[in-house]
């Protein structure tokens, strides 16, 4: 796909912020080019074909550090990583067993095992990057590995196979589950994964049919989104993993109100029931990681998933 620079387009005078204000075409032409095989892009990358990876990869960003001829964009992003748990299933509708895998997990050495330095860990359904992230949202779940066996024993946990859904298509995701079966084993909760495609795991997580997964949501701007996204009930929206009434009913209250301080204290208290109800745990909100040759000039990321390339020069 070719987008075609307007020469009668007017830039507005005024800071790049978001997809707003000075929006200064430099290049005549920019063609987008679609390679599912992250090797291919890269070696065109490196042979000077390509200018431009978008979405790269973990261990691809590792690769090319080295490189001379490349320069690297690391952005916070608003997207979230985690791991969910379906509340009907016979066994992890106790909370107990969910807390207990939550305070059987060390939430920062996943993260920088699996992110390598380019993510914080963040256990809140509002993203670090967010205005309403503050001082609550920066409590969640801290190991606890004694806390963890007395909540199993006092659930009567004996060893049940617990299965997680998850996919190679994000390495991210496989790592993290991978981490999270190993952490919760040393408190004797059995996980066992299970890898699927990444459209056979969405199809079962829109069907809510599943007993966890290892999941991806995209980025959400607004707060009240970043929290419907999760929160609806199961029996209309099987894909909602947190059915509690009365978050739903904060999340419509916040919805309509554009009060900055009373939205921040709807947020605060859906925070605090969110981690006490575990209905997922989230791990980290990850980075957007883009890779360009030297020659790309003026290329600055930014929270959305979503590249800018006004005011970007080829030398």
């Amino acid at each position: 796909m070719d987008i075609v620079r307007f020469d009668g387009y007017v830039s507005r005078s005024e800071p790049r912020t978001g997809y707003t204000g000075a929006k200064d075409v430099k290049v005549d032409r920019v063609r987008f080019n679609v390679i599912p095989d992250s090797s291919a892009a890269k070696a065109g990358l490196l042979s000077g074909s390509l200018d431009v990876i978008l979405s790269l990869s973990i261990p691809d960003l590792e690769e090319l550090k080295s490189r001379s001829d490349v320069q690297l964009s690391i952005t916070p992003a608003l997207g979230l990583t985690g791991i969910l748990f379906q509340t009907r299933d016979p066994l992890l509708k106790d909370v107990r067993i969910r807390r207990a895998i939550a305070l059987s997990i060390d939430t920062a050495q996943i993260v920088d095992a699996v992110m390598m330095g380019t993510a914080r860990p963040n256990n809140s359904a509002l993203p670090l990057g967010s205005p309403f992230y503050g001082e609550a949202q920066s409590h969640g779940y801290v190991q606890n590995i004694a806390e963890a066996k007395k909540l199993l024993a006092e659930a009567g946990y004996r060893g049940q196979p617990i299965k997680m859904i998850t996919n190679k298509r994000y390495s991210f995701v496989f790592d993290a589950s991978v981490l999270v079966q190993a952490m919760a084993q040393t408190v004797g909760i059995n996980i066992e994964l299970e890898v699927m495609d990444w459209a056979a795991q969405l199809d079962r997580y829109n069907r809510g049919d599943y007993q966890s997964m290892a999941f991806v949501y995209s980025a959400q701007l607004d707060p009240s989104l970043s929290f419907e996204m999760l929160t609806g009930p199961k029996a209309s929206q099987p894909r909602k993993v947190w059915d509690n009434p009365e978050a739903q009913g904060m999340l419509r209250q916040s919805m309509m109100i554009d009060d900055t301080t009373t939205r921040q204290a709807l947020f605060d208290e859906m925070h605090k029931r969110f981690i006490a109800d575990v209905p997922m745990i989230v791990l980290f909100n990850g980075a957007e990681l883009t890779a360009l040759r030297k020659s790309i000039k003026g290329y600055a990321g930014w929270l959305y998933p979503q590249p800018r390339f006004w005011g970007v020069t080829v030398q």
